[in-house]
């Protein structure tokens, strides 16, 4: 529990850091950085760093995508797709004896899921001109708020097992626990956020309805991603996908919870807006 909290606290102090610079470069390389890890962990995972071309054409890819997601070069967006598609086929056709297609899908979904997911975090940020920042804090919020809320809850009050089979810790109670959570988060996020910004002389009216609905549905869609990444591991046969974040596992064990969350408070955030100015 204590290097669990420990490495939380480390945590929340860098995102700190790269959100107090989040209209620089700062966010999309560490966005880049975070899908690539995340990548590796998972071609690692699934034994596949053999395939050197293969490997390299999608850590690259990881990185880049997030440069790409604004200005001028998102124009080239469609030529990285491309490109590392184009270097995942010419791998299998030149190790058409020993790479699989079932090898061929796993590259493919690595980097089709993975790295659009977490550049999506650069897009959010700039959605709106203003609430970008708001809006990127309360989808990350949104996924590991629920996750801690229902790590605490389920710890102290869980007693009925929500999927004993692939994630035995988590717990009915957890998971209700975790959208509570989620929900507080929210309301207090966004009450707090109303007043800042009215101090600036902004006026900024808050949707009540669309946000609890949010934090419901973002605490929902975090145990989703959290419990297809408990699968793969459990069919891998591993306990995390690595250690380089101490009482949390990899990267990903950390970020399984956010690869659905972004991407659909992205989607949400282009069709209607928590603030009205």
């Amino acid at each position: 529990m204590v290097t669990r909290l420990i490495t939380a606290a480390v945590g929340i102090v860098i995102a700190l850091l790269v959100f107090a610079l989040h209209n620089t470069v700062v966010l999309p390389i560490m966005a880049g950085v975070v899908a690539a890890l995340i990548l590796v962990e998972y071609l690692r995972a699934n034994d596949l760093m053999r395939y050197h071309l293969s490997s390299i054409a999608s850590l690259l890819f990881a990185f880049l995508l997030p440069q790409l997601q604004i200005g001028m070069i998102a124009r080239y967006r469609s030529m990285l797709y491309v490109a590392a598609i184009s270097c995942i086929l010419f791998d299998y056709i030149r190790h058409k004896k020993k790479m699989s297609e079932k090898i061929v899908f796993t590259f493919l979904v690595g980097i089709l899921l993975f790295p659009p997911a977490i550049a999506t975090a650069v897009t959010l940020n700039n959605a709106h001109e203003q609430h970008g920042i708001a809006y990127l804090t309360l989808a990350l919020g949104g996924a590991w708020i629920a996750d801690s809320g229902a790590y605490f809850v389920g710890s102290f009050f869980g007693k009925a097992k929500l999927c004993p089979e692939i994630s035995p810790k988590k717990t009915v109670a957890g998971f209700i626990g975790g959208i509570v959570s989620n929900i507080v988060f929210f309301i207090v996020f966004c009450a707090i956020y109303g007043s800042v910004m009215q101090g600036k002389g902004i006026a900024v009216s808050v949707n009540w309805f669309i946000t609890v609905l949010v934090a419901m549905v973002c605490a929902v869609l975090g145990t989703l991603g959290d419990l297809a990444a408990s699968t793969l591991k459990r069919q891998l046969d591993i306990k995390d996908y690595g250690k380089l974040m101490p009482g949390h596992g990899g990267v990903l064990d950390r970020f399984d919870s956010v690869l659905l969350v972004l991407p659909f408070f992205a989607a949400f955030a282009q069709a209607t807006t928590f603030f009205e100015l």
